[in-house]
């Protein structure tokens, strides 16, 4: 049987995988659900909405484009200005190991100024090659189809500002693969032939993402590392091979190993 194709690159979702968000986005969304009387009065209720993309329940939801359009300006404004979630614990550690060999980026209905400040604040703006937020791009579909379409955006940023500098080769959608914790995700992941890691630290439970399409669930982060060994292990072979890759930003860094190669992690 053959060997599964390599991943090259991670796809993250924002909210409820690499921050905890169930608390902080809810709180946020009340207000505008009392603003424009939307019927979403619970946090099981907010919960469900991801069971799809969040526009697109919405759209299910509140029938009334008018109204629509101007909660959403109103949460995403929210959002912009207030919203600030932890990190989930561990998951920066494994941001920067993966960055060292892969093609990282965050597809997310969040607002582009709200997941920059996160990204800034947590110090893994220069880890994370490319971010799609839904004030841009609201389908996340439409998103990954740009993500796989243009060669361009298959270009590492391994800690450093300066992304690197050689001629990439495009994604193959077998070679990406989104986390998240929301059903919606994978269903639309999927739909674009991309592959899927659940988590179970954010909205959905386990079963729901697997019958949604997940290959696997990580309970913790540093699952996701122990999952894509085999992929960063043919990554390495190629770039020892002669695709080197400069040497990492903050060189003094703790480090972990995979494979008996070292990666900065703190």
């Amino acid at each position: 049987m053959n060997a599964p194709t390599p991943v090259r690159a991670v796809l993250f979702d924002l909210d409820g995988t690499l921050v905890q968000t169930r608390e902080s986005s809810w709180v946020l969304f009340e207000r505008t659900n009392r603003e424009f009387a939307l019927g979403i009065d619970t946090r099981e209720e907010y919960f469900a909405v991801f069971k799809e993309n969040m526009f697109v329940s919405l759209a299910k939801l509140v029938p009334d484009q008018a109204k629509r359009d101007a909660a959403i300006a109103h949460f995403l404004e929210l959002l912009r200005r207030e919203y600030a979630p932890p990190l989930v614990p561990g998951i920066a550690d494994v941001v920067k190991t993966l960055a060292q060999t892969m093609v990282l980026g965050i597809v997310s209905t969040n607002s582009t100024e709200a997941i920059a400040r996160v990204v800034r604040e947590s110090g893994l703006e220069s880890y994370f090659a490319h971010i799609f937020g839904g004030d841009i791009e609201p389908d996340k579909r439409e998103a990954i189809r740009k993500f796989l379409t243009d060669p361009s955006y298959a270009t590492r940023r391994q800690g450093h500002d300066a992304y690197e500098e050689k001629s990439p080769r495009g994604l193959a959608p077998e070679e990406v693969v989104l986390v998240t914790d929301t059903v919606g995700d994978t269903l639309h992941a999927r739909e674009c032939g991309v592959r899927v890691i659940g988590v179970t630290w954010g909205l959905h439970e386990a079963g729901a993402l697997r019958d949604a399409g997940a290959e696997t669930i990580a309970h913790w982060p540093q699952e996701l590392l122990s999952w894509l060994a085999p992929s960063i292990r043919a990554i390495q072979a190629q770039d020892a091979a002669g695709h080197a890759s400069p040497a990492p930003a903050d060189g003094g860094a703790t480090v972990t190993r995979i494979a008996g190669k070292k990666h900065p992690t703190s």
